[in-house]
């Protein structure tokens, strides 16, 4: 049987419809552009040792934490007991440190993956906010509990969820190992080679 792998992508909350709406008047789009980044090529590479889970969570562009959680819970009955591999990306971090936090999820653990993780708005200057996301930081201590392995990766310069972010989650789940890095921004590579190392070697 083959190693099961969730990942939960990032997305976009406001504080109002208002900001919503100044935020999808002004973003640029370019449809003739075609970005490829780390989740695709690692869905690749582990094609043959790997099953997949990729939630497509409702309404990313304008996230709501509750419908998040609704679609969520509809793949929990997929997922083995013989231990997932968990990734977060940017807010799907968010999501799954609340979720976590704040519910009883029976199934094992393996590794816990926290990529690019955003749990306050603080330093942020952008539009976006927690809204919904937003969650008791001091119940994430909990989670240690439910994971054989948990890293968090970050890179210093990233301006959409800044590296505080992480230094929080470090602060609260003190076995869980922080990855940083300096010149990655928000994570936009095409690959991940130090994440793919680390899943290999998931037990």
């Amino acid at each position: 049987m083959k190693k099961q792998i969730m990942l939960i992508r990032g997305g976009e909350t406001f504080a109002s419809k208002e900001d919503f709406y100044k935020y999808i008047s002004e973003t640029e789009i370019n449809p003739y552009q075609n970005l490829t980044y780390w989740r695709s090529w690692l869905t690749l590479i582990l094609d043959e040792t790997h099953e997949f889970l990729t939630p497509d969570m409702p309404a990313k562009e304008n996230s709501d934490y509750n419908a998040w959680k609704i679609w969520f819970e509809k793949y929990i009955k997929y997922i083995n007991n013989d231990g997932i591999i968990l990734i977060g990306y940017s807010l799907g971090t968010t999501f799954i440190l609340k979720y976590l936090s704040e519910n009883n999820f029976t199934k094992k653990i393996s590794q816990l993956h926290l990529v690019a993780s955003c749990v306050t708005d603080e330093g942020i200057t952008s539009l976006e906010r927690l809204s919904t996301f937003e969650f008791d930081i001091e119940e994430m201590n909990k989670i240690a509990d439910l994971c054989d392995d948990i890293h968090i990766w970050h890179s210093k310069d990233d301006t959409c969820a800044p590296y505080l972010n992480s230094l929080i989650v470090k602060n609260h789940i003190p076995s869980a190992s922080l990855h940083s890095f300096d010149d990655r921004g928000h994570l936009f590579t095409e690959t991940f080679p130090e994440l793919l190392e680390v899943i290999k070697k998931a037990k």
